[in-house]
């Protein structure tokens, strides 16, 4: 028999349990529906097991108390001995429901847990319901350490999380066997505040069982860790492709070129063809990258597949930018396509720091339009690729789409692409660039002379920094996970 560290999920009932059970096992597991008394019975599934077999950690799935709890706890404040009296009271599951389902979730935390997580549901004020004081009372009961784990709470901004936090921590302090708040949400939550979960669990086992806590953690840590790599690698292939990505002229000579941008229609027509040909590009690049996201985190699904036209339309330069610039420009304008960058993406309303990147996305993660107008670059003297301003954009972009992923819980079901996802992401993720911008300028100079399977190979280290950064400036705990 493996060693065995038993957490037993506890809630009121319809508070979001199973859901929250879905997210840390990274499976559909258990019945899932909006009304009391879903889950009838303790279920077992293992959410950790080490390599060799030799230990596991097990979550359990209980009942949800009922109605008549606060009933109960009077009762138990009654006896000498409230816990030998209810474990040997038989309720009727047909007469009285609500007495036997507790019942039966408080016999899961007497005979099997060693810690338990109280799911409290935030979507309603837990002070206002009335039913968190009762069942804390009989919890405290039992004896076992209890850590509140915050369910359905909304946006994951961090401040709004230490508020919530703090305020349930007060609510639940004179209780001596609740140790600790965390917010772990079943829909919006980050894989490295598991990890959190996973020291608590560490600190508050009986020392006989600290050394098996520490190897379930190590296990845990590694799995998730290759899955971190996984998603390095991805990211450092599509950025390597898209800086060494080039459209090649429709006229390769230079008389054929200097006609052509002497022809205002002809010149748009070129302009339009080479960069739709770019950003079709980019965005086969981007949703394959998204989609192996999805899988290597244990979500079903992929990303959106239908583009709004609106997108399509941020395509193509409108009024007269492009004469502007190559009036501008001078000849410099006819030794390749505009000689260097041909229109700022700050200029067209997408401002990483106000918190309106997300506003980029138009119908799908993947409706990749970061600007009107044309962000390209000249290349060689046949080509164009893109701009460093509008690459380092596209690492902004790529960034954000990478949290959208690690937050996803199975509590939303399927992957679907959101434009809402939460204001501050953008905010860190223009700190977290500015600090790497040397790293992200050198990479993409490199894009003019290596192969993107070079620079895949060579400049793995800069993202892995990069990602690394991103969770720790969101998650400072998250620091432990990288040391």
């Amino acid at each position: 028999m493996p060693d065995t560290i038993v957490l037993s999920l506890i809630s009121h009932t319809n508070a979001g349990k199973t859901t929250l059970l879905r997210t840390l096992l990274r499976e559909d597991v258990g019945e899932i529906a909006d009304r009391a008394h879903v889950t009838v019975e303790s279920k077992r599934y293992p959410m950790i097991e080490t390599e060799d077999e030799s230990a596991v950690l097990e979550l359990w799935d209980t009942p949800g108390f009922g109605a008549n709890l606060a009933k109960l706890a009077k009762r138990l404040r009654q006896q000498k001995n409230p816990i030998g009296w209810m474990m040997h009271q038989v309720w009727d599951r047909h007469r009285d429901a609500s007495l036997f389902y507790s019942q039966e979730a408080l016999r899961n935390v007497q005979d099997r847990a060693d810690i338990v997580l109280y799911v409290v549901d935030m979507s309603q004020k837990p002070e206002q319901v009335g039913y968190v004081d009762a069942e804390m009372e009989v919890l405290a009961l039992m004896g076992k350490p209890v850590i509140a784990v915050l369910n359905q709470t909304g946006s994951p901004e961090p401040a709004a999380a230490r508020r919530r936090e703090q305020a349930i921590r007060e609510l639940l302090g004179k209780y001596e066997v609740a140790k600790e708040v965390l917010t772990l949400d079943a829909f919006t939550r980050c894989w490295v505040q598991e990890h959190r979960l996973l020291d608590l669990v560490d600190d508050l086992v009986e020392k006989p069982k600290r050394k098996i806590a520490r190897r379930l953690e190590e296990t845990w840590t590694r799995q998730q860790l290759a899955v971190f790599g996984e998603s390095v690698d991805l990211l450092t292939r599509l950025f390597a492709e898209s800086v060494t990505d080039s459209e090649a002229f429709l006229h390769s000579n230079f008389i054929g070129r200097f006609k052509q941008m002497l022809d205002r229609e002809a010149r748009h027509d070129e302009f339009d063809r080479l960069q739709t040909a770019m950003y079709e590009r980019l965005r086969k690049r981007t949703e394959e990258t998204v989609n192996q996201l999805i899988t290597a985190h244990g979500i079903d699904g992929t990303t959106a597949r239908e583009f709004a036209a609106a997108a399509r339309d941020q395509f193509s330069a409108t009024g007269g930018k492009v004469d502007e610039m190559l009036a501008s420009l001078g000849g410099g304008a006819l030794s390749g396509l505009v000689g260097g960058v041909l229109l700022d993406l700050a200029s067209h309303g997408i401002s990483f720091g106000s918190g309106a990147a997300i506003g980029a996305i138009l119908g799908g993660a993947t409706s990749y339009a970061l600007a009107k107008g044309y962000n390209l670059t000249q290349g060689d003297s046949q080509t164009v690729r893109w701009t460093e301003s509008h690459f380092q954009d596209q690492v902004k972009f790529s960034l954000l789409l990478y949290l959208a992923v690690a937050h996803f819980g199975r509590g939303r079901g399927r992957w679907q692409d959101s434009p809402h996802d939460p204001e501050h992401w953008a905010e860190v993720v223009v700190r977290v660039t500015e600090r790497h911008q040397k790293a992200i300028s050198e990479f993409w100079k490199r894009g003019k002379n290596d192969d993107a399977t070079t620079l895949t190979r060579n400049r793995r280290k800069w993202v892995e920094d990069l990602l690394q950064d991103l969770l720790i400036e969101l998650y400072p705990d998250a620091r432990t996970l990288f040391d």
